[in-house]
């Protein structure tokens, strides 16, 4: 592992900039494609895997699971540094968090790969659990809020903030990160970078080339089945009531 150049994956997001102006037209909210940007906490990370490779070289991976649309923001990403992009094209209707998922970890199935790096989340979703989701189909370790990675002979160190505690891991290749938000301010492509991109390869893959474990049917929640007990009397006696229910529900 010493002598091998390690290779980086890097996953994006395509989201709508926070400066756009959002139309709304009969209830339903239009943004022009100029304002799509990459997943700001996706750039971190990006920006994270850049500096990685500056410090111990390597080969940088950038893939976003969208439509054809995203090879814009795949080209910015070439432009900022990124070795080489994947489009997996899929349909609108194939957004689901654990759908994206699959499809990430059926295509690394096949990959070498050492670091695999996401943002902490997307900023319209939120639901932080693209890179946990696919650490967890690929079977290897993955830790969250991750201010530092440091290379060894054969594994790395890795830091991450725990509101306000330092974790230190040494772990073995290959694992999974994800960055936190203002943990670097991610770079600005340079001229060079920009008409370089242009001859860097970028591979579009089809949803239906994937060998998807299982196919995702529906999506729904379970029904949840509430009690409400109202607790009457003085503080003290509702207390006392309220320690007598939580025993008789522990059994």
């Amino acid at each position: 592992m010493s002598n091998k150049a390690l290779h980086l994956v890097v996953l994006l997001s395509r989201t709508v900039s926070p400066e756009a102006t959002l139309v709304l037209d009969s209830g339903q909210v239009f943004v022009e494609e100029s304002n799509f940007i990459i997943n700001p906490p996706d750039a971190i990370s990006l920006e994270e895997a850049l500096q990685f490779k500056e410090k111990y070289h390597g080969e940088i991976t950038v893939l976003m699971i969208s439509g054809k649309e995203g090879e814009k923001q795949l080209r910015a990403a070439l432009a900022m540094g990124a070795d080489r992009a994947v489009l997996i094209e899929c349909h609108p209707s194939e957004d689901e968090v654990p759908t994206i998922a699959k499809k990430i970890d059926a295509y690394l199935q096949d990959i070498d790969f050492d670091i695999i790096l996401a943002g902490d989340f997307s900023t319209d979703g939120a639901s932080s659990q693209v890179g946990p989701r696919v650490a967890a189909l690929l079977d290897i370790p993955y830790f969250t809020k991750t201010i530092r990675i440091d290379k060894e002979e054969e594994c790395a160190i890795v830091k991450r903030n725990t509101d306000g505690d330092i974790e230190t891991f040494r772990v073995p290749f290959p694992f999974l990160v994800t960055i936190p938000q203002g943990l670097h301010v991610p770079r600005l492509p340079s001229l060079a970078g920009i008409m370089k991109a242009q001859k860097k390869p970028l591979l579009y893959k089809q949803s239906e080339e994937l060998a998807l474990q299982k196919n995702l049917k529906q999506y729904s929640y379970p029904d949840m089945k509430r009690r409400q007990t109202m607790l009457q009397g003085e503080t003290q006696e509702k207390v006392m009531a309220l320690a007598k229910l939580l025993k008789s529900l522990h059994g």
